[in-house]
């Protein structure tokens, strides 16, 4: 792994793989859903969209071309955090990549009629996968009920329609200004790579003007976590659910990774508590797991379950989910489910490692937040770091009640 730092402040981190015969051209920004504000929920999100618009020397729609017509795919994706975009093409057209994603960078402008056609798309998009979803609108109202609206935590990352409907072209390239410049992202390229890839990055990156505005810091306060809320609504679904969720620290408290541990134990796999309890054993859920939710300043840690046929109530639901957390609350977990837990980290590591795409993307995320992109070689250590003693003391904080939040959906009758 190679990293360097251009004039203009762009993070780039060279890993050499010689295995692949591709190369991936990842390039994330430190900028999510935490970065809007209150009045214009899901710019964040509307950006991933924009940015495929084309720009003077890349026409709309000829991104894609270039890059399938050489045999490579692309996408992106918005978090709370960071959005990236990321491409994977055969390692001999490295130079191509690198050219649609710096022309991106440096000559993408918000057009009015491309700014109103994304904001159409998103729209669309939230009313399909959030509105007209079933069960689909969970996970906003637990991020409402989990989060003070003094904190950008407390909305989706897809925002809300009428905030997307109701954004500015001033507003558009003002957020354009401020968080799409080289100083505020980090370039990967991962995979087959030549002894030239470097004085190439430089050629494409190097004249791209940084940003000339400060970009506003993002508090976050413990007193913006809400525990014991209890929310439930109805909805056009065939059976109750229920999803609670547990106030943990954010991931860059090195206490994420025993959370993430609790979650594997709670709900992850067959053998998981959830599953043999709720599934196997009491037969009143037919899905029932848990994950941990990261965000840089405050996680979550979800489980869920739905119900397996309609006498089941969102009240056995809950009782069922409660019983196990409780459980290993008081009584803690056992040795034989940590090392199942690290057993399952290491498959999951293991299967990214498979992957330029999947090392570009953890080693982006070290960079950006850490400004270590070599942190990624440790991560495993920091996963089997913890002990028996460790996941029982943070287990017996974590599921306080006090510090959870539920959400139930309940069938609409008649519909």
């Amino acid at each position: 792994m190679k990293k360097l730092i251009l004039d203009n402040g762009l993070q780039v981190v060279l890993v050499k793989r010689k295995e692949h015969s591709v190369v991936t051209v990842h390039l994330a920004y430190k900028v999510g859903s935490k970065n809007e504000n209150s009045r214009r929920t899901g710019m964040a999100h509307l950006f991933e969209h924009l940015m495929f618009e084309g720009t003077k020397n890349v026409k709309k729609g000829e991104f894609d071309k270039y890059c399938s017509s050489a045999g490579g795919t692309n996408n992106a994706y918005t978090t709370y955090d960071l959005t990236a975009y990321y491409m994977t093409l055969p390692a001999h057209q490295l130079e191509l990549g690198l050219w649609l994603e710096s022309d991106r960078l440096k000559n993408f402008h918000v057009l009015s009629h491309a700014l109103e056609n994304q904001k159409k798309v998103v729209v669309e998009e939230i009313k399909q996968n959030v509105e007209e979803q079933p069960y689909g609108s969970w996970h906003d109202k637990l991020s409402k009920a989990a989060y003070s609206n003094r904190s950008s935590y407390s909305w989706e990352v897809y925002g809300s329609k009428e905030h997307v409907q109701s954004v500015t072209l001033g507003e558009a390239r003002e957020f354009h200004n401020i968080h799409y410049k080289p100083d505020n992202a980090c370039l990967v390229i991962c995979g087959n790579i030549n002894n030239d890839s470097e004085e190439k990055i430089k050629k494409y990156f190097s004249n791209i003007e940084p940003s000339h505005k400060a970009k506003p810091e993002v508090s976050f306060k413990n007193s913006f976590r809400l525990g014991k809320k209890h929310v439930s609504y109805k909805d056009n679904v065939p059976l109750p659910a229920v999803f609670a969720a547990f106030h943990c620290e954010g991931f860059l408290d090195n206490e994420i990774f025993i959370t993430d541990t609790l979650s594997n134990i709670i709900g992850s796999g067959r053998s998981s508590r959830l599953y043999k309890s709720l599934i196997q054993q009491k037969k009143i859920a037919s899905q029932a797991g848990a994950y941990i939710e990261q965000r840089e300043h405050s996680s979550l840690l979800i489980c869920y379950a739905f119900a397996s046929n309609p006498k089941i109530t969102a009240e056995m639901l809950y009782e069922g989910i409660i019983g196990e957390t409780e459980k290993v609350r008081i009584k803690g977990a056992s040795g034989k489910e940590l090392q199942k837990s690290k057993n399952q980290v290491r498959t999951q590591f293991a299967n990214e490692l498979q992957y330029s795409q999947g090392i570009a993307d953890i080693v982006a995320t070290q960079a950006l937040f850490w400004n270590e992109p070599e942190r990624f070689y440790s991560l495993l250590d920091l996963y089997n770091k913890p002990g028996i003693d460790d996941i029982n003391s943070v287990s017996s904080r974590i599921f306080d009640l006090q510090n959870s939040v539920r959400v139930d959906v309940i069938p609409a009758k008649g519909k």
